[in-house]
């Protein structure tokens, strides 16, 4: 969705009556959520090939509703306040919450998303935790520890584990335990490959006690002083990331769907491979971004193979 879309429609959207769009039937609800998904790249298996032709469009609704929120969160360009970024996540919710109603929906992500819920039997939790985490994106906090970091990610990262895994039936005590660690892993992999970009934006994803314990500050960080506690620093965050993935990796014992199971293979494999660009970066990491190339991707894909 573009910034110029998002303006026109972000009001009709925070609705599920939006006469806007009276006239879209579930079909164009689903390609308007299809069109949002594959104009946005992320980290998210919507439209992976590994993705059975039949199931593409449930993502798509899912990706939808979450990059609309997300957009709502975090879109520059917008003279939103936080009270108004709040605001908007909070009638994200009361719109969740009317999907269980008999209320008509016009609005086509959320028209979308009532199908796709009541067709997977899919439960408004993972949908309700997305957006708790969307707010506490708008009221950013440093993380005191790591404990606060997996809070975090509890609410942002586990949801979309626990959606995929359920869209594919494949969600059960076992597979979420490990999903969890491999969702972890990945946004904490993320925080710190970003760190580029959003330390000067004030957003410091490193625990402020790992800070402390090896004497540094954010300024520190900001001026790339002190090269080698940064660098120590980053050896024990990339270490404890490392930690969610070869421990979630155990879900394909548990996984019986074989796309799916190549699906999360590749997953775990790629953020290994992120990880180990980013610790060969070291203290360049924070005015640098890791990122894969074609040849990172063929590896995965045969790692992921064997």
């Amino acid at each position: 969705m573009s910034i110029e879309n998002f303006k026109i429609f972000r009001e009709d959207l925070l609705s599920l009556s939006a006469p806007v769009f009276t006239d879209f039937g579930i079909e164009r609800a689903y390609a308007f959520c299809k069109e949002i998904t594959t104009k946005h790249y992320e980290n998210f298996p919507v439209g992976s090939w590994l993705i059975p032709k039949d199931s593409r469009r449930f993502f798509y609704s899912i990706y939808a509703f979450s990059r609309f929120a997300d957009d709502l969160a975090d879109e520059e360009g917008f003279e939103f306040s936080p009270n108004d970024r709040i605001e908007a996540l909070n009638k994200l919710g009361e719109c969740l919450i009317g999907l269980q109603g008999d209320e008509e929906i016009n609005n086509p992500i959320f028209l979308a998303l009532k199908d796709t819920i009541e067709k997977k039997e899919l439960p408004l939790d993972p949908f309700q935790k997305l957006l708790e985490a969307f707010k506490m994106d708008v009221n950013f906090v440093q993380p005191n520890n790591f404990e606060d970091l997996e809070k975090y990610c509890f609410y942002s990262a586990n949801p979309v584990g626990e959606l995929v895994l359920r869209l594919f039936n494949e969600y059960n005590e076992k597979t979420a335990k490990f999903s969890d660690m491999i969702c972890t892993g990945l946004q904490l992999a993320n925080f710190w490959q970003d760190l580029s970009i959003d330390l000067p934006n004030g957003r410091i994803y490193i625990p402020k006690i790992q800070l402390e314990n090896i004497n540094l500050t954010t300024d520190d960080l900001l001026l790339l002083r002190k090269k080698e506690h940064i660098e120590m620093c980053l050896k024990k965050l990339i270490e404890k990331t490392r930690w969610y993935f070869l421990n979630g990796w155990q879900i394909l014992i548990y996984t019986s769907n074989k796309r799916l199971r190549f699906e999360l293979n590749a997953i775990i494999v790629g953020g290994l491979r992120i990880l180990k660009k980013e610790a060969t970066l070291g203290a360049k990491i924070l005015q640098k971004r890791p990122k894969l190339n074609s040849i990172d991707f063929a590896r995965i894909f045969l790692k992921a193979l064997i």
